[in-house]
């Protein structure tokens, strides 16, 4: 299982720090960097200036969410970045977002979300592929597709229609007794990546961190889709599936993603201290080096 980082700096901070943490990335031997579009900076955009500041270094999202950008258009960003960054380092993340996001925030009609990912998939893969006499005219690397999926429904459509899923506030209990049962259909040897995304945290404030967790990012556990694979994880919140403790326990809790069968973990590091911070970037550097993680 490779090791990679996770990263909201695309919402709330500037392009520079952007690249300074890709920058990071590379630095600590890791295997690549995911970050979602939703507020603030475009991350497509930003990735292609990171990207073009620093080599080798996977950039992924987790993910765009479909409704802001039109198949073509995405395609188009898509191979853009691609060619600016070189060596198909972008895999592209996307999904039908949240109801509230999309009314709320996007204000556009929430369509069934299946049906809409379902179109939606195949519209982009056969733009991307020139297909229906519609191409880009854009050089540049092949770009997987993987969705955002954590429930039944959205995991069978990744595993019929893309290349992969990426997950967030879900535990090694959906990716083996979810994600992992909808590839039983995939023809043998197809590739299929499961990125799973969650705080992690080395420290010795085990309830600090957890709290510190939930003002963060515990306003996402009202969305539905969210509630339904906390409930099946047995936790309330992200904070109480969070991957926060000693070096040893955090150890632990990756051997389990890795047992359920993610292929990799993307670490949001969310620490109240600086110190902790580092402990966490050197732990997870230290164990992709163990592992012989390559980019």
């Amino acid at each position: 299982m490779r090791i990679a980082i996770h990263s909201g700096l695309t919402m709330r901070g500037r392009v520079d720090g952007v690249v300074e943490q890709v920058r990071r990335v590379a630095e600590f031997g890791l295997a690549g960097y995911w970050a979602p579009m939703l507020t603030g900076h475009d991350t497509l955009t930003a990735f292609a200036v990171a990207g073009r500041e620093v080599p080798d270094v996977e950039l992924g999202t987790a993910v765009v969410p479909m409704p802001l950008r039109p198949p073509y258009a995405l395609a188009q960003q898509v191979a853009t970045v691609q060619e600016a960054i070189g060596g198909g380092r972008l895999a592209l993340g996307i999904g039908p977002s949240h109801e509230a996001l999309v009314r709320d925030a996007f204000g556009l009609e929430w369509p069934p979300p299946i049906a809409a990912t379902r179109r939606y998939v195949a519209e982009l893969a056969s733009v991307m592929a020139g297909g229906d006499g519609r191409r880009v005219v854009v050089g540049g690397d092949p770009t997987p597709i993987l969705l955002g999926a954590v429930n039944p429904a959205m995991a069978a459509l990744a595993a019929e229609a893309a290349s992969g899923v990426v997950t967030w506030a879900a535990g090694p209990r959906t990716i083996a007794d979810v994600i992992r049962p909808a590839l039983r259909d995939r023809p043998a040897g197809a590739p299929f990546r499961i990125v799973a995304a969650l705080p992690v945290c080395v420290t010795d404030d085990v309830a600090g961190t957890r709290e510190h967790v939930h003002a963060v990012l515990g306003a996402n556990d009202r969305f539905p889709s969210y509630r339904k694979v906390l409930r099946r994880e047995g936790v309330d919140g992200v904070a109480r599936l969070a991957i926060v403790g000693s070096p040893d326990e955090v150890a632990r809790r990756l051997d389990a993603f890795a047992a359920s069968g993610a292929t990799d973990f993307a670490a949001h590091v969310l620490a109240t201290t600086d110190a902790d911070a580092e402990r966490t970037w050197e732990f997870l550097a230290g164990r992709a080096a163990a592992r012989g993680d390559q980019r």
